[in-house]
């Protein structure tokens, strides 16, 4: 299974790429190439950074990148669920892929961005296979979906927001971040390769 992480840039990918092979991934490689994306068994698009300068790379590729999301496994982390929405308040001049139905907004609590654990809750989702609802899992980030229908998966930080959610055949979001989220972000990477096998979502 070859699984590519996209390279946006930002962030430390080696700590995502080392959780990935330690669950299990026997393939697992960091790209800039768009083509490497979209010819990828596994797609991740990892997060951290602004929604604007994230998009700014899909700018020619949108269509593709869309099919692919739907029709083929892909998990988007932080930054990387997020541009599965319409925009966002973060750079309103900037659209999002539109798979998923919504904004991001910014949260209304005091202190910002939400950095650290907070607690999960999900409804026995198979992304969430033995992963009892309200364990921790680490956050960073400022805007978030305060309504989705795609939800399977809250939390709360001044209101309650979607912490993960469900795109199509193996193609999920989550708004924490797996790879720093010790046993449980752990188990749910395991849980999404197990999900990409068998090809259930």
């Amino acid at each position: 299974m070859n699984v590519t992480i996209a390279d946006f840039g930002t962030g430390n990918l080696h700590s995502l790429k080392k959780a990935l092979e330690r669950v299990g991934a026997e393939a697992v490689h960091i790209s800039q190439e768009i083509d490497e994306w979209l010819g990828a068994d596994v797609l991740v698009l990892p997060g951290d950074g602004a929604f604007g300068p994230f998009m700014k790379p899909l700018q020619d590729h949108i269509e593709p990148i869309k099919v692919r999301i739907v029709e083929r496994p892909t998990l988007g982390i932080c930054v990387g669920m997020q541009i599965l929405f319409e925009s966002s308040g973060e750079n309103a001049d900037v659209s999002g892929l539109g798979l998923l139905n919504g904004a991001l907004e910014r949260l209304p609590a005091e202190r910002l961005p939400h950095m650290g654990w907070n607690q999960v809750v999900h409804n026995d989702h198979p992304l969430f296979k033995s992963i009892d609802s309200a364990e921790y899992f680490y956050f960073v980030h400022t805007y978030g979906v305060l309504e989705s229908d795609a939800a399977i998966a809250t939390a709360t930080y001044g209101v309650e927001f979607a912490a993960a959610v469900e795109v199509g055949p193996a193609s999920f979001g989550v708004q924490f971040h797996p790879e720093k989220s010790g046993q449980w972000g752990l188990k749910l990477l395991e849980n999404y390769l197990e999900l990409v096998k068998v090809g259930v979502s």
